[in-house]
């Protein structure tokens, strides 16, 4: 079974070279403050393609799937998914990447979406309203997750567990209310819910809720800056293997003790290990097998 990672992010060398110039200059503040925090050391790393392959080889990561920010302007969205199209279409046996958008930018944005799909991108995301502006039961936030519906792809939203907020990357905490209204009220759409949801899937152990948990997935991003590896086997005896995807955020930084640089080492090492308690099956849905399904021919 191919090793998939369903959550990374990348950029070209020009945004690494100096992130804070070009997010200033781009109008996205709230990028530059995640990227380069004030008066704290960095957990952001940078990778080139070429190295983000060489990474993929040494840790034997068959594919990954570059997820886009949650820009601020749409115009910023439009630029990622260039460059996303673009490696897609360089590298297909190995590169995936959904669409980035900013749904409170209206009709412009969501026709910019559809280009993108159309141009080969395969999911939309990240998302996150609290940083993009309005709400998820806003007319503009809807309109994206039925033309998802519509399209056959998933969404993907950063979600933080309200009770560990703070930090510069999760200092505007989660409401978890709203995101289950917004999954009870678009059961046609398939929602990934990154971090492990920010605590969602405990939601699941009330029956009143779990039916409408059905097109809904969790990934494991940053899973070390947020949990315990044994949260692995805790969420698979809540909702079951098939709805969790592996995902490392690459390039950040998730062990900073022992990495000076990205890596997908420490992250497989920790999903592979005794604290996760993973059956070899488990592992084969959760390392790509729930990835790949969940795209379909898009990811082989």
């Amino acid at each position: 079974m191919s090793v998939i990672d369903a959550h990374i992010h990348a950029y070209p060398a020009e945004v690494a070279a100096d992130p804070v110039a070009w997010g200033t200059e781009q109008g996205e503040h709230w990028w530059v403050r995640c990227v380069a925090p004030h008066r704290r050391r960095s957990l952001q790393g940078w990778a080139t393609i070429d190295q983000l392959l060489r990474d993929m080889d040494t840790a034997g990561v068959d594919q990954v799937v570059m997820l886009g920010w949650y820009w601020e302007r749409q115009a910023t969205c439009e630029l990622q998914n260039a460059w996303f199209i673009d490696w897609h279409r360089a590298h297909p046996d190995r590169f995936q990447a959904f669409a980035a958008v900013n749904p409170s930018a209206g009709a412009a944005a969501r026709e910019a979406l559809a280009r993108a799909l159309d141009a080969g991108l395969c999911g939309v995301g990240e998302l996150l309203p609290q940083v993009q502006g309005g709400a998820l039961a806003d007319e503009n936030w809807s309109a994206v997750f039925a033309l998802a519906a519509a399209r056959g792809v998933p969404v993907n939203l950063h979600v933080t567990d309200p009770l560990a907020f703070g930090s510069d990357s999760t200092a505007k905490a989660t409401p978890l209310e709203s995101y289950l209204a917004m999954i009870q009220a678009h059961q046609a759409t398939t929602f990934i819910l990154a971090h492990w949801g920010g605590g969602l899937p405990f939601y699941e152990l009330n029956p009143r809720l779990r039916p409408f948990f059905k097109n809904v997935y969790y990934d494991s991003a940053a899973t070390a800056l947020l949990y315990d590896p044994s949260v692995f086997r805790r969420v698979v005896d809540i909702v079951g293997p098939e709805r969790i995807l592996w995902g490392t955020d690459y390039p950040l930084l998730t062990h900073p003790r022992i990495e000076r640089a990205p890596t997908f080492r420490h992250d497989l090492a920790d999903v592979r290990g005794p604290a996760a308690a993973l059956s070899p099956a488990e592992l084969d849905l959760i390392l790509g097998g729930n990835t790949a399904r969940l795209l379909g021919r898009r990811v082989s």
